[in-house]
């Protein structure tokens, strides 16, 4: 059984730990959710959603190296500090051989994940657009604008609140018309990364790269011609 000394308790949009800073603290998620992050090509890109149960942390604890990811709480969340001397009292008891393949194999996983975290690339050509766009979750909806488009995605320009509460991997079912086009296209399109308040400036506004996963034959032949269009002209 792991020896917890403390609870924290952490707001929504509290940062726990960032990426790159140092600590070896090791945490169990008694409530509430928590988004493990990294930030690649200045996007941020999420690793997981750890629910309660779940513990993190373990790594830097164990090869003592900076924080490979950012800990953000996404709901009111209570975090059980682990008992630091319980720790290391039970790893040191471990035998040498065995500490070393421990250490080996998180620095391996650290590898392993800044190699697969990385964006697509993008394969369609994109304009410009300022389109308005409806979009909803299961449970909310939205309204916002389109200001880059694609026959394989969008962007969506949104506010912080948005971009905060559609972490990386939502599913989000997509409603927007065309500029001169009377068809709506519905499709269904998946969150692959965020833009949020840290990460913005004048020429890069708060939003979310959306990637199409379902969409009609009609409705991509619509975007193909649409994109052709305004590109030519």
């Amino acid at each position: 059984m792991v020896l917890t000394i403390r609870k924290e308790n952490y707001k929504a949009g509290d940062v726990i730990f960032k990426e790159g800073s140092h600590g070896v603290a090791v945490y169990v998620l008694s409530s509430g959710r928590v988004e493990i992050s990294k930030i690649v090509q200045d996007n941020k890109i999420a690793i997981e959603i750890l629910a309660p149960g779940d513990m993190f942390g373990e790594m830097s604890f164990i090869d003592r190296a900076p924080r490979s990811a950012t800990a953000t709480a996404l709901d009111d969340t209570v975090l059980e500090l682990v008992d630091k001397d319980f720790l290391d009292r039970e790893f040191n008891q471990i035998a040498s051989d065995f500490r070393e393949i421990l250490t080996t194999l998180v620095k391996r996983l650290r590898k392993t994940t800044q190699s697969l975290v990385t964006v697509p690339r993008r394969r369609d050509e994109r304009v410009g657009a300022k389109i308005r766009i409806n979009f909803k979750t299961a449970n909310d909806f939205f309204k916002a604008f389109i200001s880059n488009l694609g026959t394989g995605g969008l962007f969506i320009k949104t506010t912080y609140k948005t971009v905060d509460s559609l972490p990386v991997g939502s599913i989000l079912s997509l409603e927007f018309n065309l500029p001169g086009i009377n068809n709506t296209i519905k499709t269904k399109g998946k969150v692959i990364w965020t833009r949020s308040q840290d990460m913005v400036d004048e020429k890069r506004p708060p939003g979310m790269g959306v990637q199409f996963i379902e969409t009609r034959h009609e409705d991509s032949e619509l975007l193909r011609k649409y994109i052709t269009k305004f590109r030519s002209s």
